[in-house]
């Protein structure tokens, strides 16, 4: 297993995976090719992206970056593993990856969201993420 920072070259294969692993249970994100590439561009200029690499192929990626307002906190946008990749330690070596870059650059506290029924939100549990006391995620349906 290889940790690299992504390039422009892998924005495709990146997008890829993001568009068929986010339209799956309990996401189901309906990305086109162009919209998810567009995305991941995006975040690409933006943000940190470090791929995962297993017998030297794409097996996952994570998007990260540090708070612009508070350089004391960093989140976690996207976490992507393909499915045959799941399971096997790479999303834990990418979060603690990522979590010891930005620790030496000062980051005291990583966040990131999560679907509570999403295997993710165990996931980042066993990792010892925890619900956040300060902020709430709310919404509210519109009726017509």
């Amino acid at each position: 297993m290889i940790i690299r920072k992504a390039t422009l070259n892998d924005l495709k294969e990146i997008s890829d995976v993001f568009r068929k692993e986010s339209s799956k249970k309990p996401y189901i994100q309906n990305w086109t090719q162009k919209t998810a590439f567009e995305k991941i561009t995006k975040s690409y200029k933006e943000n940190d992206i470090y791929l995962v690499l297993v017998d030297k192929k794409v097996a996952g990626f994570i998007i990260s970056s540090i708070h612009p307002n508070n350089p004391k906190k960093a989140y976690i946008d996207e976490l992507w593993l393909k499915s045959g990749y799941q399971g096997k330690g790479l999303g834990k070596s990418l979060v603690r990856f990522i979590e010891d870059k930005y620790k030496s650059r000062g980051v005291e506290i990583m966040q990131v969201v999560s679907k509570r029924k999403a295997r993710a939100f165990k996931f980042y549990n066993k990792l010892g993420y925890n619900e956040s006391k300060e902020l709430a995620f709310m919404d509210r349906k519109l009726k017509w």
